[in-house]
């Protein structure tokens, strides 16, 4: 048998010790041969390298050595390179919340020596499955698109990692957790709008309005009870007003405590699922993809590409 192909995207500000990243690079190439590594800037010109690294390789996997926004950046590369019949999609989970790579059975590497051997073995001799991926406009997304309150969330983080990064200080999830804090006792996210789900319009307003492709969000948190990104919907997640919010993130958190103890979850009473949503708000307001802060807009088109991408999953045994 020939041996595996694999080329790897690296987020090296990703926020995880540089000796554990180390340990995973130095797994993968003892399980794989690594044509190639490219580690990612942090901006846009990362996808053009991206795209050129997997055209001139053309591995069998490409990995995504990072959190959401690194997965992410491998999945707009396959699209761009046309490349998702052909190279499958592999997650070495480095970032604080490792969304997606949750909602594929995998669990973040700083959780022990266990969660490395999980990830390298859906890498090397795991089942490819075919999974649903959304389009915001012509961008793909893997895991979230969020307007309103979480993209106020992720802007704050931003502003203040930008203050402490030169000071050689990680925040990480503590980070997260102040400017969610910070976010809700400042009031003003999200606004009215008009939304269309699969055709069918209607007025709202959205304080925070999360479209999921992956069960597993940002906390972990999970408004969904079973749902392995292959029903060719969205899950569409909308809530009007802060309070509407804090009690429905606890219970969200709660239902991704019960699935993964292997209990039975309900999905929340408003959730709701389309294959495409458009949204248009009465003035511009943030957008985060993948964990990607993005720039604010007041139009929004969704809709999902049902099962065109094949990921690397753990053996289920």
């Amino acid at each position: 048998m020939a041996e595996l192909r694999v080329a790897v995207i690296l987020n090296p500000r990703a926020p995880a010790r540089a000796r554990l990243r180390s340990a995973a690079l130095a797994g993968l190439r003892d399980r794989a041969h690594v044509v190639a590594q490219l580690d990612t800037a942090g901006g846009e010109g990362d996808l053009a390298r991206a795209a050129e690294l997997v055209v001139s390789r053309e591995p069998d996997v490409l990995v995504a050595a990072g959190g959401d926004g690194t997965a992410g950046l491998a999945l707009r590369a396959l699209v761009e390179t046309k490349r998702l019949e052909r190279t499958a999609l592999g997650i070495l989970p480095l970032g604080t919340g490792n969304n997606a790579a949750r909602s594929l059975g995998l669990a973040a590497l700083r959780d022990g020596p266990d969660a490395l051997a999980l990830a390298l073995d859906a890498i090397v001799s795991g089942p490819r499955r075919a999974i649903d991926f959304g389009l915001f406009g012509e961008r793909p997304f893997l895991g979230s698109l969020a307007l309103g309150m979480d993209a106020d969330v992720l802007a704050l983080r931003n502003r203040w990692n930008r203050r402490l990064e030169p000071r050689g200080i990680d925040g990480g999830y503590a980070l997260y957790l102040g400017s969610f804090t910070a976010s809700l006792l400042g009031g003003g996210h999200g606004g009215r709008a008009r939304i269309w789900l699969d055709g069918v319009r209607e007025t709202a307003v959205l304080y925070n309005l999360a479209i999921l492709n992956a069960p597993v969000y940002a906390g972990p948190m999970r408004f969904d009870g079973v749902n392995d990104c292959t029903d060719g919907m969205l899950d569409v997640h909308a809530l009007a007003s802060s309070r509407e919010y804090l009690a429905e993130y606890p219970r969200a958190w709660l239902r991704h405590l019960a699935v993964r103890s292997g209990r039975r979850a309900r999905p929340s009473p408003l959730l709701r699922r389309a294959r495409e949503i458009r949204v248009d708000f009465e003035r511009p307001v943030p957008v985060q993809c993948d964990g990607e802060e993005l720039p604010a807009a007041a139009s929004f088109r969704v809709q999902v590409v049902p099962c065109a991408l094949r990921v690397c999953l753990p053996d289920p045994q």
